[in-house]
């Protein structure tokens, strides 16, 4: 949603996991921040010469969500069918360029939080549980290969860990944690963006100042089976998660709560 956003601002290109993170598996600290520049700079001679770019996308486009309602199996089907954008919003060299990993970006944030700007788009914990239930990523079974390449003490936190909803939590805490850590990280909370119908970007660029896009939140619309979202619910609450640090226990609540 944030790249959808910033894709609408004159420019301003927001790119949706691009990279080959395979890459970046077992790289130094240093050789990440050169492989990262050089693709920065590789795109931005990409974009201003032939006004397209690299992104994962959907008839050309970030979409606004990559995951349909639509489920099959129980999980939702994806609303991607390529690997480029086309960029018409650019009309001079001097334009800002965003890109978004967030699994790999989380576990290496201290190293890119000292090279470049990082933002962290934070969420109701609990909807974003719900939200990796059915997203038919790795998260949904409580993995996040990405993030366990940089950290390996957390690969065998989940490793040694059975239930996917406790390595759900795990990673949960992992993500939140970083954020927290690191204090050179901007935070956007997801609800602040809806409510402002995505003028809180302004955080990342000033120029969202003038969105007034019709967005509605999504925190309530996974909770179908109530048996695993109380399930879900009681263990978060429990929990000495910490995703506390930004959302409480009433924020929680308000999810399980009919509106």
């Amino acid at each position: 949603m944030l790249c959808y956003l910033l894709n609408k601002l004159p420019n301003s290109v927001a790119l949706h996991e691009p990279l080959d993170i395979s890459v970046l598996k077992g790289s130094s600290n240093s050789e990440v921040i050169d492989l990262i520049n050089g693709f920065f700079q590789s795109q931005r001679e990409m974009i201003l010469a032939s006004g397209t770019a690299i992104s994962k996308s959907m008839g050309g486009r970030v979409p606004s969500n990559p995951l349909s309602d639509i489920c099959e199996g129980g999980l939702r089907m994806r609303l991607l069918d390529g690997m480029t954008i086309v960029v018409d919003n650019v009309d001079s060299e001097f334009f800002d360029l965003y890109i978004k990993h967030p699994a790999v970006f989380s576990a290496m944030l201290p190293t890119l939080s000292e090279n470049y700007r990082c933002f962290a788009c934070i969420r109701n914990p609990l909807a974003i549980l719900l939200s990796w239930s059915t997203a038919m990523m790795p998260v949904t079974r409580g993995r996040a290969p990405a993030a366990e390449w940089v950290d390996s003490d957390l690969a065998r936190h989940l490793d040694a860990t059975r239930d996917v909803l406790d390595r759900q939590l795990i990673l949960l805490d992992f993500f939140f944690r970083r954020y927290a850590d690191c204090d050179k990280a901007q935070i956007i909370r997801y609800e602040d963006v809806i409510a402002s119908s995505g003028r809180a970007v302004e955080v990342i660029n000033p120029k969202a100042r003038q969105l007034n896009e019709p967005l509605a939140s999504r925190n309530r619309r996974e909770v179908h089976d109530r048996e695993l979202t109380q399930r879900m619910a009681d263990q978060l609450l429990d929990s000495d998660n910490a995703c506390w640090i930004y959302y409480s226990r009433e924020d929680v609540m308000s999810i399980l709560t009919p509106s």
